[in-house]
């Protein structure tokens, strides 16, 4: 699986009742869904381009990594707290049979990251631990390794 355009994470979770994943049930053929943010993130949402990837958690585990298949903005009616969403599809999904993997071991260091904004993997944080390692690069490796995915 190629990773090279995986530079961006989000905290996500389900509207309603804390027992369920958010987008845990996505369409089984071709796995596109509508992630959404607030309505008022707008200009956050469009931070990722086209085609870039990013890597959700939520409950502080990682369950998805999603590809953006557009560069659209997306506004629901009638607008609610979450009014936008961008289209994506999943590259990959945590088993949901067993617990998908903590974020802290995914990530290789304590991640204190909330909110509902996309954000850039390369925090400060993220620098500091991955940057005298070979950086971003190397955390695409080690996320291979780590979620067992293809190479």
């Amino acid at each position: 699986m190629d990773l090279t355009e995986l530079k961006w994470t989000k905290n996500v979770n389900h509207q309603g009742d804390d027992k369920y994943w958010a987008y845990q049930n996505v369409g089984p053929v071709l796995n596109i869904f509508q992630l959404n943010w607030k309505t008022e993130q707008a200009e956050n949402a469009l931070k990722p381009e086209e085609s870039e990837l990013i890597l959700l958690r939520q409950r502080t585990k990682v369950t998805h990594i999603v590809k953006l298949l557009n560069n659209t903005l997306y506004k629901e009616t009638p607008e609610g707290e979450f009014g936008i969403s961008r289209r994506v599809q999943v590259i990959w999904i945590a088993d949901y049979s067993s617990l998908p993997p903590e974020q802290d071991i995914v990530f290789g260091y304590h991640v204190h990251l909330q909110g509902g904004k996309v954000m850039k993997l390369e925090t400060p944080t993220f620098n500091k631990h991955w940057g005298s390692q070979g950086g971003l690069v190397v955390f695409q490796k080690h996320l291979l390794n780590t979620l067992t995915l293809e190479r």
